[in-house]
């Protein structure tokens, strides 16, 4: 399963790279006082730094715009783990410690088990037991 949940999370990330450099690509164009023009048409001139960056920039966006697959792809995905962890966590077998599941029906689903029997623990020999009261 941890395999499983670590394969879900990369995709997730990798849903989220186009949408994020559109940002980043929106964000630096703002600090550096330039255009970016979107829908793209060309690459508009963008100095930062003493070079031209508004090819790089213009990438960034073209990249940007593959978030129309894959912002449905990260909500499939997102709905697809949040299934597979409900029937894992239905499926998981309890521990004889833990209490069960509350009902929400006025029936009792099995009768309550006596309460000599529960959380019992085996009577240490009559040796040992006067040992520890100090006799």
């Amino acid at each position: 399963m941890r395999a499983f949940r670590t394969l879900i999370i990369l995709c997730l990330l990798l849903c989220l790279v186009p949408p994020l450099s559109l940002l980043v690509a929106g964000l630096i164009a703002r600090w550096a006082g330039c255009e970016l023009d979107l829908p793209p048409s060309t690459p508009l001139p963008c100095a930062i730094l003493g070079g031209d960056y508004g090819n790089v920039l213009f990438a960034l966006a073209e990249f940007g715009w593959y978030a129309v697959e894959t912002i449905p792809a990260f909500a499939a995905l997102m709905a697809g783990w949040l299934i597979v962890e409900i029937v894992r966590a239905m499926g998981r077998p309890r521990k004889p410690g833990q209490p069960s599941a509350p009902s929400f029906s006025r029936k009792l689903r099995h009768s309550p088990a006596p309460a000599a029997s529960r959380n019992r623990q085996p009577q240490a020999p009559a040796a040992s037991r006067n040992r520890a009261r100090g006799s």
